[in-house]
């Protein structure tokens, strides 16, 4: 098979495609073009072309209506010529008796001439556009209605919002009233969401897996990917309880000291001594409500005593309390105090109030069951029936997290703690079989049971004695994926051309990678503080230098040589090697000021530009994942993002997929380590459910040992003179492991202890923008900024992109609204203006950092996500105001390839996730 690739003539630089591939594609497809749509979009086009051309005319067309005073009277010039070119100037319309006086001007000025036709032409279409666009309109509602009434559909908004259903349905059932209307940008949006968009989400986009058979020679590709689908069989529903809420559910119910005291107990971290100090990490999870957990984290500094060095060394793994007080006990009375047993349990007592002893969880991380886990150890808790405890709100005995949110320190509550467990398991239960119910539930019943498990986790939380904030984030109670078990259909997908050029991109991947800057930059921060060589015995320290180190990174991403200052080590190798692809890209594209020109990356220079890296860059193996598109009108091979690989983007959904599926990632990610490689996989939920996953090497890192067979205790952080890298390895052999992290949470959302282990292999922060230039375009409002398409043989790296700023974007909006409900002319105009293809997408523009990393993660999670629109279309174009004034800060469109609509046929929107791997080059 045609999958291992050399990108140079040296095969120290090997890159091998995975011999599978992750499909992701919309369960709907998007309609067909009615013959009412083609009639309008082509008059639409064709009016473009005459609002472009005659823009084009303008400026020679002044200069000659300018030198043309010589040729008649100053009266004629003064009433006729100078009005005429103001309104051309200004881009009005010429009043008809300007128009009208113009007399033997077009013959001596040829512009004119073509002008006015170009004039009559307009105005021709523009009355044609009168007649179509009511048409169009209609045929493109009853398409939206067909949408509208897939059950799909209506499953996946109705875990959405019931509001946001009803909508679907009246829009399905053809109401026409005011409220249908006024409720349409909004439904349009979730169907093209559910016909154009290809990422996971309920019933708007199934999963599928599948092996790549190389095609026979001589065999040609599918043209179209969507059509008919890769994906084959029924399609299978999974419904997985929050797990932002079971976490928070967890700690609710650990704050109970009958409910902890019973669990093996762990000390916070490992213990740093200095001198007669001892400091420990400690954090903290709380729920704000909504998906997210937010850690808190500090260290903890006091006296370094005996107690305290016995309980650390006999809790690094789970311990139960009593054997931990047993072992203190004895050491106690032998140094001569009265009662051991009681000042051991008093010292104990003491260290879980600090949070330096830590009850373990009664529920694995990666459990597949929590509820039922939880439900089955509290029913196991139930104490005899009128034993009594103080509740979680007593000052005396609260736990590290202290005083519930909304309680008094010192309120003191009295009940039956068999009775309370009892009554908190049948409440866990309750919402366990009202979630495990939900999969196959109706569009119409779903609605009714989200605000029913959102009643009973409410209830549920504050039961247990942690309730929800005032003023949280609405609760999202559950995660649906939708996947196809059977193996998909990818012959004719890819072929050997695809595997070469897309195994040249992983070493362009490389050079842009942020990873590689964030690798050197704690590289750098750690040689600064224990030397090179040197070692750290405790990898939580550290976290905080790398969560710099990310920033570090961040900040001089682009390489800049104002920067040079900052550059970590290595990096001036890297700038060399971009400035000299720079300076050839520009090279080629002298003279082009416009950006409707490609700009295609040289060939020769990409091609070995593996072989060139410098050696710490490729000491380590490399995986990315490349999420492909293929544009059948091109034939090109688009590329819509290019993350990190290693199983991330698969192991989500293996365990619903064929099994030979999961064996297959496995071997690949062992055969792309290399031989001897020791890899051990990370699996932090956080709170986030697509964060599980199962284990794809034998070794796992955990807090905990009885789930997780390395824990912190086991690891070092050090530097690996050699190869000039830093790595993890175990402590009593000094083994280097190579960590892998497949979560889907970002590690700003994760504890900062384990920031080391998550920047082990922190490749897939692929940004190509630096290669494009940047063309201003004046426009009413301000300036627009706009970067070509950038191609790299065959394959689109990066698509054409406006950035439209605020000011352009609310006189956009201003000129869609002055007009008719479908503003055809309005959108010609723009199109003309900014050379805007057809079929675009929207997107947010970025935010400005703020320099706190987990904040700005939720803010660019908070923005408006990005959404097909076709400026041929007449209900898109009905819309478009309505979706551009959700971009209040800007918007940037960008070419949609492939290009969904005015198609002859219903098509899905398809997309595979390969993933290429780079093995390490040897010393």
């Amino acid at each position: 098979m045609r999958h291992s690739v050399s990108t140079g003539h040296d095969p120290g630089y090997r890159v091998r495609s995975a011999p599978y591939a992750l499909v992701r594609a919309t369960v709907l497809t998007y309609p067909a073009q009615s013959p009412a749509g083609a009639d309008l979009r082509a008059v639409l086009a064709r009016l473009a072309d005459v609002e472009r051309e005659s823009a084009a005319l303008v400026p020679a067309l002044g200069d000659d209506l300018y030198a043309s005073r010589s040729g008649h009277p100053p009266a004629f010039h003064r009433d006729v010529v100078l009005p005429l070119r103001r309104a051309l100037h200004n881009g009005r319309e010429p009043r008809p008796a300007v128009l009208a006086a113009l007399g033997d001007l077009p013959r001596r000025l040829p512009r004119l001439a073509r002008w006015l036709t170009l004039h009559d032409r307009r105005r021709a279409l523009l009355e044609t556009l009168d007649r179509t666009a009511g048409p169009a309109l209609d045929a493109e509602r009853a398409a939206l209605a067909a949408l509208c009434r897939e059950p799909a559909l209506a499953r996946a908004t109705a875990l959405t919002s019931a509001d946001l259903l009803r909508a679907v349905q009246r829009a399905g059932d053809g109401t026409a009233d005011r409220r249908t209307r006024k409720e349409e940008p909004n439904v349009l949006r979730y169907a093209l969401r559910a016909s154009t968009k290809t990422s996971p989400l309920s019933w708007f986009t199934a999963v599928g897996w599948g092996p790549l058979p190389e095609p026979p020679d001589g065999r040609p590709l599918r043209r179209d990917w969507g059509d008919p689908g890769p994906l084959d069989g029924p399609l299978h529903t999974r419904v997985t309880v929050n797990r932002t809420l079971t976490s928070a559910l967890t700690a609710a119910l650990l704050d109970a000291p009958h409910r902890r005291v019973g669990l093996p107990h762990r000390v916070t971290s490992t213990a740093r001594v200095t001198g007669d100090r001892v400091t420990y990490s400690r954090s903290r999870t709380v729920f704000a409500g909504g998906r997210y957990l937010v850690t808190e984290e500090d260290e903890a500094e006091l006296a370094n005593t005996g107690p305290l060095g016995l309980v650390t060394a006999r809790a690094l793994h789970p311990v139960t309390r009593e054997e931990l007080a047993g072992h203190l006990a004895a050491a106690l009375s032998g140094a001569g105090a009265g009662d051991g047993r009681a000042a051991a349990e008093a010292f104990l007592e003491r260290l879980c109030r600090a949070g330096l002893l830590v009850p373990t969880e009664p529920v694995p991380p990666q459990d597949d069951d929590p509820l039922g886990r939880l439900t089955d150890w509290l029913r196991g808790l139930a104490a005899p029936a009128g034993a009594e405890h103080r509740g979680p709100a007593g000052a005396e005995e609260q736990g590290p997290a202290g005083a519930a949110d909304g309680e008094q320190p010192g309120a003191e509550v009295r009940e039956p703690a068999g009775a309370e467990d009892r009554d908190l398991a049948d409440r866990i239960d309750a919402v366990a079989r009202l979630t495990a119910g939900f999969g196959p539930a109706t569009a119409a019943e779903r609605p009714a049971r989200v605000s029913t498990l959102v009643r009973h986790w409410t209830e549920l939380l504050a039961a247990a004695g942690r309730p929800v904030p005032p003023g949280a984030a609405p609760l999202n109670v559950l995660s649906e994926d939708v996947v196809a078990p059977r193996p998909a259909r990818l012959d004719g997908f890819l072929d050997g051309a695809d595997h070469e050029a897309l195994a040249e991109v992983t070493a362009l991947a490389e050079l842009f990678d942020l990873g590689h800057l964030v690798r050197r930059a704690a590289r750098d921060r750690f040689v600064r503080r224990y030397g090179s060589g040197g070692s750290c015995a405790h990898p939580w320290e550290f976290g905080p230098e790398t969560a710099a180190a990310w920033q570090d990174a961040a900040r001089i991403a682009a390489l800049d040589p104002a920067d040079r200052a900052a550059f970590p080590t290595g990096a001036e190798e890297f700038a060399a090697l971009r400035g000299e692809l720079a300076d050839r890209v520009r090279a080629a594209g002298a003279g082009r000021d416009t950006a409707d020109t490609d700009v295609v990356l040289p060939g020769d220079l990409v091609k070995g530009l593996g072989e060139r890296l410098p050696r710490w860059a490729v000491a380590r193996p490399a995986g990315y994942a490349c999420f492909l598109q293929r544009d059948p009108a091109a034939g090109l091979l688009c590329v819509n993002r290019v993350y990190g690989g290693w199983g991330r983007f698969t192991s989500r959904f293996l365990d619903l997929l064929d099994p030979r599926a999961a064996e297959a990632v496995s071997r690949q990610i062992h055969d792309a380590l290399g031989p001897g490689a020791r890899p051990a996989q990370l699996r932090p939920v956080g709170g986030f459910n697509a964060n599980l996953h199962p284990l794809l090497v034998p070794d796992e890192i955990g807090p905990d040992r009885r789930w997780a067979p390395i824990g912190e205790p086991d690891l070092e952080l050090a530097h690996d003179e050699a190869a000039d890298q830093l790595r993890l390895r175990l402590r009593g052999t000094g083994e280097p492991l190579d960590v892998l992290y497949p979560g889907f949470l970002a590690p700003v959302m994760l504890p900062r202890r384990i920031a080391a282990h998550l920047s082990d292999l922190p490749h897939g922060m692929v940004d190509f923008q630096p290669l494009v230039p940047r063309h201003p375009l004046t426009a009413p409002g301000g300036r627009v900024i706009v970067t070509p398409r950038l191609r790299h043989r065959h394959v689109v790296l990066l698509r054409r992109r406006w950035l439209l700023p605020p000011g352009v974007l609310a006189a956009f909006v201003a000129d869609l609204t002055a007009g008719p409900e479908v503003p055809a002319a309005a959108v010609a105009r723009w199109r003309a203006l900014l050379d805007l293809p057809e079929q675009v997408f929207l997107h947010p523009v970025a935010a400005a950092p703020t320099g706190r990393p987990a904040e700005d993660f939720l803010t660019r999670l908070a923005r408006p996500k990005p959404q097909f629109v076709d400026l041929g279309n007449a209900l898109h174009l009905r819309c478009l105001a309505k979706w551009l004034a959700r971009h209040p800060d800007g918007a940037a469109l960008e070419e949609a390839l492939p290009a969904p609509g005015g198609a002859a046929a219903p098509a899905r929107a398809v997309e595979l996730v390969l993933e290429t791997y780079r093995a390490a080059r040897p010393s």
